[in-house]
Protein backbone atom coordinates (compact mmCIF):
# COMPACT_ATOMS: atom_id res chain seq x y z
CA UNK A 1 0.00 0.00 0.00
CA UNK A 2 3.14 2.34 0.87
CA UNK A 3 4.27 1.91 -2.96
CA UNK A 4 1.10 3.01 -4.39
CA UNK A 5 0.59 6.45 -2.42
CA UNK A 6 4.29 6.98 -2.73
CA UNK A 7 4.18 6.46 -6.68
CA UNK A 8 0.84 8.60 -6.92
CA UNK A 9 2.90 11.43 -4.89
CA UNK A 10 5.35 11.21 -6.79
CA UNK A 11 3.38 11.73 -10.25
CA UNK A 12 1.36 14.27 -8.51
CA UNK A 13 4.90 16.20 -8.22
CA UNK A 14 6.47 15.36 -11.35
CA UNK A 15 3.17 16.31 -12.90
CA UNK A 16 2.68 19.52 -10.90
CA UNK A 17 6.76 20.63 -12.29
CA UNK A 18 5.57 19.97 -15.77
CA UNK A 19 2.72 22.36 -15.38
CA UNK A 20 4.50 24.92 -13.91
CA UNK A 21 7.17 24.78 -16.07
CA UNK A 22 5.29 24.67 -19.41
CA UNK A 23 3.61 27.99 -17.43
CA UNK A 24 6.45 29.55 -17.85
CA UNK A 25 6.65 30.01 -21.89
CA UNK A 26 2.73 31.15 -22.15
CA UNK A 27 1.74 34.61 -22.52
CA UNK A 28 -1.87 33.67 -24.11
CA UNK A 29 -4.37 32.27 -21.76
CA UNK A 30 -6.27 31.31 -24.83
CA UNK A 31 -3.18 28.68 -25.59
CA UNK A 32 -3.54 26.51 -22.62
CA UNK A 33 -4.76 23.31 -23.36
CA UNK A 34 -5.47 21.24 -20.12
CA UNK A 35 -5.82 17.53 -19.66
CA UNK A 36 -6.20 14.94 -17.05
CA UNK A 37 -5.20 11.65 -16.73
CA UNK A 38 -5.57 8.52 -14.19
CA UNK A 39 -1.63 8.02 -13.28
CA UNK A 40 -1.93 4.75 -11.52
CA UNK A 41 -3.74 3.86 -14.58
CA UNK A 42 -1.47 4.95 -17.06
CA UNK A 43 1.40 4.18 -15.04
CA UNK A 44 0.59 0.32 -14.63
CA UNK A 45 -0.52 0.12 -18.57
CA UNK A 46 2.65 1.56 -19.79
CA UNK A 47 4.91 -1.44 -21.22
CA UNK A 48 7.95 0.27 -18.74
CA UNK A 49 5.85 -0.43 -16.04
CA UNK A 50 4.92 -4.31 -17.55
CA UNK A 51 8.82 -5.23 -17.72
CA UNK A 52 10.02 -3.80 -14.62
CA UNK A 53 7.15 -6.23 -12.33
CA UNK A 54 8.54 -8.96 -14.82
CA UNK A 55 12.44 -7.96 -13.61
CA UNK A 56 11.18 -7.81 -9.97
CA UNK A 57 9.41 -10.92 -10.06
CA UNK A 58 12.14 -12.97 -11.57
CA UNK A 59 15.18 -11.62 -9.35
CA UNK A 60 12.92 -12.47 -6.57
CA UNK A 61 12.38 -15.70 -7.88
CA UNK A 62 15.89 -16.12 -8.00
CA UNK A 63 16.88 -14.68 -4.34
CA UNK A 64 14.40 -17.20 -3.05
CA UNK A 65 15.74 -19.93 -4.78
CA UNK A 66 19.60 -19.32 -2.98
CA UNK A 67 17.92 -18.43 -0.05
CA UNK A 68 15.66 -22.34 0.04
CA UNK A 69 19.20 -23.43 -0.24
CA UNK A 70 20.95 -22.56 3.00
CA UNK A 71 20.42 -25.23 5.49
CA UNK A 72 21.45 -22.94 8.68
CA UNK A 73 18.31 -21.31 9.99
CA UNK A 74 20.10 -18.23 11.67
CA UNK A 75 22.41 -17.94 8.05
CA UNK A 76 18.71 -18.45 6.13
CA UNK A 77 16.97 -15.46 8.51
CA UNK A 78 19.80 -12.86 7.53
CA UNK A 79 19.60 -14.34 4.02
CA UNK A 80 15.67 -13.22 3.90
CA UNK A 81 16.24 -9.64 5.31
CA UNK A 82 19.05 -9.21 3.34
CA UNK A 83 16.91 -9.90 0.52
CA UNK A 84 14.21 -8.24 1.53
CA UNK A 85 16.58 -4.68 1.90
CA UNK A 86 17.45 -5.49 -1.77
CA UNK A 87 13.93 -5.98 -3.14
CA UNK A 88 13.28 -2.46 -1.57
CA UNK A 89 15.55 -1.07 -3.32
CA UNK A 90 15.54 -2.82 -6.83
CA UNK A 91 12.03 -2.08 -6.69
CA UNK A 92 12.23 2.05 -6.01
CA UNK A 93 14.54 2.17 -8.56
CA UNK A 94 12.31 -0.15 -11.15
CA UNK A 95 9.64 2.48 -10.40
CA UNK A 96 11.45 5.35 -10.69
CA UNK A 97 12.78 4.13 -14.54
CA UNK A 98 9.52 2.88 -15.32
CA UNK A 99 7.61 6.30 -13.92
CA UNK A 100 10.38 8.59 -16.08
CA UNK A 101 9.91 6.23 -19.23
CA UNK A 102 6.18 7.13 -18.71
CA UNK A 103 6.41 10.41 -17.98
CA UNK A 104 8.53 11.04 -21.23
CA UNK A 105 5.62 9.18 -23.18
CA UNK A 106 3.20 11.38 -21.86
CA UNK A 107 5.01 14.68 -22.46
CA UNK A 108 5.72 13.50 -26.17
CA UNK A 109 1.79 13.20 -26.91
CA UNK A 110 1.25 16.52 -24.93
CA UNK A 111 3.68 17.84 -27.31
CA UNK A 112 2.17 15.85 -30.55
CA UNK A 113 -1.56 16.59 -29.84
CA UNK A 114 -0.88 20.55 -28.34
CA UNK A 115 -1.75 20.17 -24.68
CA UNK A 116 -0.49 22.47 -23.06
CA UNK A 117 -0.38 20.92 -19.17
CA UNK A 118 -1.26 17.45 -18.00
CA UNK A 119 -2.08 16.89 -14.60
CA UNK A 120 -3.17 14.13 -12.82
CA UNK A 121 -7.28 13.80 -12.46
CA UNK A 122 -6.58 13.98 -8.75
CA UNK A 123 -5.04 17.00 -8.68
CA UNK A 124 -7.49 18.70 -11.01
CA UNK A 125 -10.67 19.66 -9.24
CA UNK A 126 -12.52 21.01 -12.36
CA UNK A 127 -12.43 21.62 -15.95
CA UNK A 128 -9.71 19.50 -18.08
CA UNK A 129 -10.37 16.58 -20.75
CA UNK A 130 -9.58 13.17 -19.37
CA UNK A 131 -7.03 11.77 -21.80
CA UNK A 132 -6.71 8.27 -19.84
CA UNK A 133 -7.54 6.24 -22.63
CA UNK A 134 -5.68 8.60 -25.52
CA UNK A 135 -2.92 7.74 -23.33
CA UNK A 136 -3.20 3.91 -22.61
CA UNK A 137 -3.89 3.83 -26.26
CA UNK A 138 -0.86 5.77 -27.65
CA UNK A 139 1.01 3.11 -25.88
CA UNK A 140 -0.67 0.02 -27.16
CA UNK A 141 0.42 1.47 -30.60
CA UNK A 142 3.35 2.25 -30.16
CA UNK A 143 3.93 -1.28 -28.77
CA UNK A 144 2.15 -2.63 -32.22
CA UNK A 145 4.44 -0.84 -34.06
CA UNK A 146 7.64 -1.87 -32.58
CA UNK A 147 6.80 -5.61 -32.64
CA UNK A 148 6.08 -5.16 -36.44
CA UNK A 149 9.73 -3.83 -37.28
Amino acid sequence: MVRVERKYVFAVVALCLFFFIGFAGRSNAADIKIVSIDTGRVFEAHPAFKEAMGKFQAQAQEMQKKIEGIENEEEKANAQIQMQQQMRQLAMELQEEAFNKMKADVQKLAKKKGYTYVVDQNALIAGGQDITEEVINSFKKSDDNTGKK
